[in-house]
């Protein structure tokens, strides 16, 4: 008997669905056991035995720890990008917003040393675009100003940090005219 139209439907949601939850478990071990390990020292074994996935269903959805790493940065900015509008004042904000939301994977990328994955991606982004070098310079700016937010714990309200880095923003658009970068930077060291 010909199975329907309808009842196919709800198979494939089903395996969507199912694909989904077991790459989400598999993502959520990583973060998990960076908490704990080392990136280079954390195993396909340990991720299996962490998400409590069959090796088959792992191997099945990812064929390494660096290409769970990439869902993991991919579904970050996939986020940002998501939320983005029209100004680099609500943008800043979205990466920010973001990134505290997902505080627990940022810090996990972070201590696994590979958050410049997060600007690589960010960057690709832009690949093509006319201004192609305005727009990752804003973008390499906003994005350092958050990575010392968040290696530094969080802990400074955001609203405070988000003004820093638009004061920083300002201070480097303000020196292309005159020699305060000279100055500034002179007193830095």
């Amino acid at each position: 008997m010909p199975v329907s139209k309808e009842h196919l439907q709800i198979l494939r949601n089903n395996n969507e669905t199912s694909h989904r939850e077991t790459r989400e478990c598999i993502k959520s071990a990583l973060v998990e056991l960076l908490q704990k390990k080392r990136f280079e020292s954390i195993t396909m074994t340990d991720i299996i035995r962490k998400s409590g996935v069959s090796r088959s269903g792992v191997y099945r959805n990812y064929k390494s720890k660096k290409e769970i790493m990439f869902d993991i940065y991919r579904e970050q900015v996939d986020e940002v990008f998501s939320e983005f509008g029209s100004s680099v004042s609500e943008n800043m904000e979205t990466i920010f917003r973001v990134g505290k939301q997902n505080e627990k994977a940022i810090k996990a990328i972070i201590d696994a040393g590979l958050e410049h994955n997060l600007l690589d991606i960010m960057n690709k982004r832009y690949e093509g675009v006319s201004v192609s070098f305005y727009i990752p310079l804003w973008v390499g700016m906003i994005y350092n100003g958050f990575i010392e937010w968040a290696k530094s714990g969080m802990d400074e309200p955001m609203d405070a940090a988000i003004e820093r880095v638009k004061a920083g923003l300002i201070l480097v658009a303000e020196s292309i005219d005159t020699d305060l970068t000279n100055t500034t930077q002179n007193k830095m060291l």
